[in-house]
């Protein structure tokens, strides 16, 4: 569990909006522990001494917390009378009290075990009950760093929780991805036979060996490469190599995959990262390689080609990208990711609209050893990445690309990558789009999403890129659905799914787009 109010009083002192704050627990907080009996200390400020705060839960997470009436005390305390103070001549003065928010089967509804319960805190202000304000765990320290020097009722402004005045904790003692009847990863786009896919090997000309693929493209050892664990989308290392082809106006890439092992030999996605890292390091143990190839125009079928090779080197129809392996059909479990509004196209063997994918250098875990650093290999991702941008890949992807490197042009070689990157449409648009960002889509969603292609003045296709806000709000209950009922489709890849159900993204989810769900496997 991560509660981290308690310190950040210590350093900072406090802030709040308005009348009074709950700093603890923050909204997006997570906790291993069974729900029942856990044990919690709620805390915060208010403006007035010795007024009366109540802590009230959600008495069941499926109930719409817009009704007063759903909602239960769970305890009571009153503010302090020793005021303190933050930038300001005004006082504040602090409340705390530990409570169990499910005591027993009786209230177990509150909060499922790995779902999402719901708190607030209520002042009973002598001029009538205020709801008071709530802090995001994503984005909390940083906005006390930004405004450090301001007042408290400017802070508490500036800080607001996407809840406003509520908070979700999370439980991740249970995930989808453990149940006996897993999701149906990799599946949107559907499989296709064996004989299909060796006709759309036909169709455009993949070479039979990975031999034959690194001579028909001219790989000689010169062409950029970058080696990582990708921690971010399939969890494995690759060995990744990009260069120009047919006079600079196509790129073709390969990229080899490491992978720790289980008792039968099979690669396991999402294991030891040391493991596959330092295979990919030392060249050994591939257990695949994908291919990809671009050749423009890019609004012709098939302008992105997909290959796979196996461990021996040899053309294959299949390619595992999960533990399940249930979805290993080529192209079709490729452009789960590299295409999200593309299909195959059985009729004339071809896909159209597939981008390459950038590379999100701060999403990846890096190897120590010498020139395998992220520092090392740095420029050489730089690179991979302005080649990606001459692939004229999807505008969601241009505008990543250009915003991690920015204000420096991805081409320029003084340009340094940042980790700071929010859409403009999610800055300017929404007040706690930076949140819900950073704490939801750019961990689970933008990897695959920022594929999405334009399909002419579709304005619907177009939102799936989630370049704005508006994307997401859009989507609001299709989002509910797909992430917290029960088929649980979204995200799409086991590794990226078990990692946002570890994670506080559900919290941020409920209370970013006002859901009415307990969001549990």
């Amino acid at each position: 569990m991560r509660l981290r109010s308690c310190r950040h009083l210590a350093l900072t002192g406090l802030v709040l909006l308005a009348t009074g704050c709950m700093t603890g627990p923050l909204n997006g907080t997570t906790t291993e522990a069974q729900p029942q009996g856990k044990k919690f200390v709620f805390q915060g400020y208010h403006n007035q001494p010795a007024i009366p705060v109540q802590v009230q839960v959600l008495k069941d997470a499926e109930l719409d917390p817009s009704v007063a009436a759903h909602w239960v005390v769970i305890a009571n305390t009153v503010t302090s009378t020793t005021e303190t103070h933050y930038n300001s001549p005004d006082p504040l003065f602090a409340w705390s009290v530990e409570a169990t928010p499910v005591t027993g089967l009786a209230n177990a509804a509150r909060w499922p075990v790995g779902g999402v319960l719901r708190v607030r805190a209520v002042a009973k202000d002598p001029d009538g009950d205020r709801l008071l304000t709530t802090f995001d765990d994503v984005t909390f320290s940083d906005c006390l760093g930004e405004h450090a020097g301001e007042a408290w009722d400017q802070v508490g402004a500036a800080c607001e929780g996407m809840g406003i005045s509520t908070a979700s904790v999370v439980s991740t003692l249970l995930s989808p991805v453990d149940s006996a009847n897993p999701p149906d990863y990799l599946g949107r786009k559907n499989s296709i036979s064996v004989a299909e896919t060796n006709e759309y090997y036909a169709q455009t000309q993949a070479p039979a060996t990975l031999a034959l693929f690194l001579t028909k493209f001219g790989f000689d050892g010169t062409e950029d490469t970058a080696t990582y664990f990708n921690d971010g989308d399939l969890g494995i290392g690759r060995e990744m190599h990009c260069k120009p082809i047919s006079s600079g106006r196509g790129t073709a890439c390969y990229v080899k995959n490491y992978a720790a092992r289980d008792a039968n030999n099979k690669p396991i996605f999402g294991g030891d990262s040391n493991v596959a890292l330092a295979d990919a390091v030392a060249h050994t143990n591939a257990f695949a390689t994908v291919a990809m190839v671009y050749m423009p125009p890019r609004e012709a079928p098939n302008s992105v080609k997909f290959m796979v090779y196996d461990g021996a080197g040899n053309l294959s129809p299949t390619a595992a990208l999960d533990n399940q392996g249930e979805r290993v059909s080529v192209p079709n479990n490729c452009l789960s990711c590299h295409g999200v509004n593309a299909n195959y196209n059985p009729a004339t063997n071809s896909v159209s609209g597939a981008s390459f994918l950038p590379f999100d250098v701060f999403s990846f875990r890096y190897s120590s050893a010498p020139g395998f650093s992220f520092a090392a290999q740095a420029d050489a991702l730089r690179r991979l990445n302005a080649r990606i941008l001459l692939t004229r890949p999807a505008p969601a992807i241009v505008d990543f690309v250009e915003g991690t490197y920015a204000p420096k042009l991805v081409t320029d070689p003084t340009a340094v990558a940042n980790n700071t990157y929010v859409p403009a449409g999610w800055t300017t648009t929404r007040k706690h789009g930076v949140g819900l960002y950073n704490g939801v889509v750019k961990q689970y969603c933008r990897t695959c999403h920022m594929s999405a292609n334009h399909a002419g003045d579709d304005a619907f296709l177009e939102r799936y890129d989630f370049l704005e806000s508006t994307d997401f709000d859009f989507f609001r209950l299709a989002i509910k659905a797909d992430v917290c009922d029960s088929t649980h489709s979204m995200p799409q890849a086991e590794h990226v799914m078990k990692k946002m159900w570890k994670s506080g993204a559900r919290g941020y989810l409920v209370t970013g787009l006002n859901l009415t769900t307990s969001c549990k496997p």
